[in-house]
């Protein structure tokens, strides 16, 4: 599925039973790659449901292509912008987020091209349910700053841990590794709704 422009209405609420057939929990993925990390967490975890938003359309074709021959029932991937297909999700409608080594954007006159913005952080928070996490794992530690300032800023995000991760295990962390790159890693939750008398 591709989505080319930022639509302006929503999804209705049952949009993963639509989607997945069933009311399991689902993680997204923005940027998945080469789907090392979607590919292995849907096999692992048969009863969550795993959404993969990537930008590159031949990218999302070749990971629609190994979900199929993986016969990964609870995996799908979009072609489209991160932005736009979050903005189409209901409200507290997600589980967690995943973003790893998203792409920095290195040059100043392409920083607005970042994904860790003010409202970008604001769409993930909407779209997560109250108790649901957001990981980031980079291996730039100016950009890691950065996003830590955002999410922290965010009074509905508490931070449960940041700080270096050995745990990746895709493509991009063992690039990182080879040329002794440190990995960061850090989660977010928001925080659970707090009944009012």
């Amino acid at each position: 599925m591709s989505i080319g422009h930022c639509p302006t209405v929503r999804l209705p609420r049952d949009c993963w039973w639509q989607i997945f057939g069933n009311h399991n929990p689902v993680f997204v993925e923005i940027g998945p790659g080469k789907g090392d990390f979607l590919l292995a967490a849907a096999r692992q975890y048969p009863r969550q449901n795993f959404f993969a938003i990537e930008r590159s359309r031949a990218g999302a074709r070749r990971l629609e292509e190994k979900i199929a021959v993986h016969a990964l029932r609870n995996a799908r991937v979009v072609n489209g912008d991160a932005t736009c297909v979050l903005d189409l999700l209901p409200d507290a409608c997600v589980a967690g987020y995943f973003v790893q080594f998203p792409d920095p954007w290195w040059k100043r006159r392409h920083h607005r091209r970042r994904v860790w913005t003010g409202p970008f952080v604001a769409l993930l928070r909407g779209t997560l349910m109250p108790g649901g996490t957001i990981e980031l794992i980079t291996d730039v530690p100016d950009y890691f700053a950065l996003a830590q300032k955002l999410l922290d800023a965010d009074p509905e995000l508490e931070r449960v841990t940041a700080g270096p991760y050995e745990g990746a295990a895709t493509a991009f962390a063992r690039k990182a590794r080879a040329r002794g790159a440190t990995i960061h890693r850090s989660v977010h939750r928001r925080r659970e709704l707090t009944k009012t008398s």
